[in-house]
């Protein structure tokens, strides 16, 4: 009997770790700043002053095993179609959830090949950024 771990999401991308999958996130960083203008003043040193909270950012990397059920030719392509359509997804990390971000980029690093060359192994680290607001791409593609 398969016992289903499922650790979070990110869009269509599950994070499981069960005796029939293991597809997780580690090294989970996440940055949080403010914004600030500065003004000149005559004769002084400047003067900021707070303008708000910036968008919320975060990376983490997943490691993609075909002898894990986590298979690199399944998952990066996914994640191409994610990056390329500028949409926000859900993210849901253990039990917190994040809220709506975009994958704002994305890097593979290939590991090993099978006899007939396809990618069996993969580390990919992932860029995504909080996505608050209106969308003018979500807000075309709804008129269509």
């Amino acid at each position: 009997m398969a016992f289903l771990g499922v650790l979070g999401f990110f869009g269509k991308i599950p994070f499981t770790c069960s005796t029939e999958q293991v597809a997780t996130f580690k090294d989970l960083q996440i940055q949080r700043q403010s914004r600030y203008a500065t003004h000149d003043v005559l004769g002084q040193k400047p003067v900021h002053e707070y303008v708000g909270p910036s968008l919320t950012t975060m990376s983490f990397k997943i490691q993609l095993r075909s002898y894990l059920n986590s298979s690199p030719s399944a998952y990066l392509p996914l994640l191409k179609d994610m990056l390329e359509s500028g949409e926000a997804h859900r993210l849901l990390l253990g039990p917190k959830y994040y809220g709506k971000y975009v994958l704002t980029g994305f890097s593979e690093d290939q590991k090993h090949f099978n006899g007939i060359g396809l990618c069996i192994a993969a580390d990919v680290s992932l860029q995504l950024e909080e996505a608050q607001g209106f969308s003018l791409l979500q807000y075309l593609k709804n008129m269509i």
